[in-house]
């Protein structure tokens, strides 16, 4: 081993002795509260996930989500967005918002001694924003130029048709970030009402992790929102219920090469078969001696780019293949990916490769959670899902478990189900 290698193992071992196990609590209000105390760090990572998903949008809204968490950091009823960022900035902490398919994030990364500072500001812009009629302008607009940007990005394209295929009239069929039409269409009301319908502590999961005491943590935490309002908590869309298209989907964009996506119906996370394909997501593309790019780029030189993935999910998700090719190779990308599936549904893997791809994944689900910001955010997630925050340790467990037959199974029910889009260059 190399030395730089050594010193890394001897450091994530010394973290792992040091940390302790993580603390769960519910209040009353129903808000989830998560702290993993790491005494090895001077970081603290607040995550606060909601559980409010495309299915919330009304149909004539989409993109509500997008323009409602931009402006929880742009002021509150007691501070302005450039007073807080200021006061943050100046501790040493940052906050940003993303929003996914399943859920909208609102997290704050400070020096541990700067948490009492970063969970106030996190209760105050999720509990009091102010939706300033100004600010409500100014943040369509730029909602509305990233909304514009993913509907023109190639593989965003694509990816967009593979989900209108795959989930025909379904919520997840929709533009994550909405559209420009439909973001300028929302008025200040509507995010006034959407937020207080949606924000709520029953829909809410906060985690803490780093350089501080679980004990102080969860006090910290009942104390910002132990008095936040329960209020009426809907029950999660149950999921797609249409049948997927048989299709091939195209979308004709500016761009010279063609992106090529085959996608399928898979399990959910934690499901049966979820790990089984995990590991054939490795074989095909994780690491260096993956399946995809071996074939496609380096041996029929098909490929400018070749990869696999499987999202995580609330609903039932799917397992895609993308190819960035010549617009006159799509018919040979296409048939060489297919072939390859066919190949590893005709026979099981080798042990080998088989202990390779598992190796590939507990590694990487390893390194994805040194970061503090990582770690929250996958203990809120897995308990937004229902899962847990100790799926990641069941998770290592499924994968070691998974046989040379599962992934054959795996690799057959992919077949049966491929839909194709593809995001083409303009004639």
């Amino acid at each position: 081993m190399r030395p730089g290698l050594l010193l890394l193992g001897l450091a994530l071992v010394a973290s792992a002795a040091f940390a302790e196990e993580p603390v769960r609590v519910v209040l009353p209000n129903g808000m989830r509260l998560i702290a993993k105390p790491d005494p090895g760090t001077e970081i603290v990572a607040l995550d606060l996930l909601l559980d409010v998903s495309a299915a919330d949008e009304p149909d004539d809204k989409v993109g509500i989500r997008l323009l409602t968490q931009r402006l929880l950091l742009r002021g509150t009823r007691n501070e302005s967005g450039d007073s807080m960022a200021q006061r943050l900035v100046a501790a040493g902490a940052s906050a940003d918002v993303s929003v996914g398919l399943d859920y909208v994030e609102l997290y704050v990364l400070a020096p541990a001694d700067a948490f009492t500072l970063a969970l106030a500001a996190l209760a105050d812009v999720v509990r009091a924003p102010a939706f300033l009629p100004e600010e409500v302008d100014r943040q369509k607009e730029g909602a509305a130029e990233l909304a514009q940007q993913s509907l023109t990005d190639p593989f965003q394209a694509a990816y967009l048709a593979l989900r209108q295929g795959l989930y025909p009239g379904d919520p997840y069929s929709r533009p994550t970030l909405g559209t420009p039409s439909s973001l300028r269409s929302i008025s200040r009301e509507d995010v006034i009402a959407f937020h207080g319908k949606h924000y709520r502590p029953g829909r809410t999961v906060l985690a803490v992790c780093g350089g501080l005491g679980a004990a102080r943590a969860i006090r910290a935490a009942r104390a910002a929102f132990g008095d936040w309002p329960a209020g009426t908590v809907p029950e999660r869309h149950p999921g797609p219920a249409s049948a997927p298209s048989p299709d091939i989907l195209v979308r004709e964009l500016p761009t010279r090469q063609a992106h090529l996506l085959l996608g399928s119906p898979a399990p959910a996370a934690g499901q049966p078969g979820y790990c089984a394909l995990q590991v054939l997501d490795a074989l095909l593309s994780g690491g260096a001696s993956a399946r995809l790019p071996k074939l496609l780029r380096e041996r029929l030189g098909l490929a400018y780019d070749v990869s696999s993935f499987y999202p995580t999910l609330a609903g039932p998700s799917h397992f895609g293949l993308y190819v960035v090719t010549d617009p006159y190779q799509v018919e040979a990308a296409r048939a060489a990916v297919v072939g390859l599936l066919k190949a590893l549904a005709r026979e099981p893997v080798s042990s080998p490769d088989l202990e390779r791809a598992k190796r590939y994944l507990l590694g990487s689900n390893a390194l994805a959670h040194q970061r503090m910001k990582d770690q929250a955010y996958s203990f809120a997630w897995y308990e937004i899902l229902a899962l847990g925050w100790d799926f990641d340790r069941r998770y290592a467990d499924g994968i070691r478990a998974v046989t040379a037959d599962q992934v054959q199974e795996a690799a057959q029910a992919l077949l049966g189900g491929l839909l194709i889009a593809l995001a083409m260059p303009m004639e």
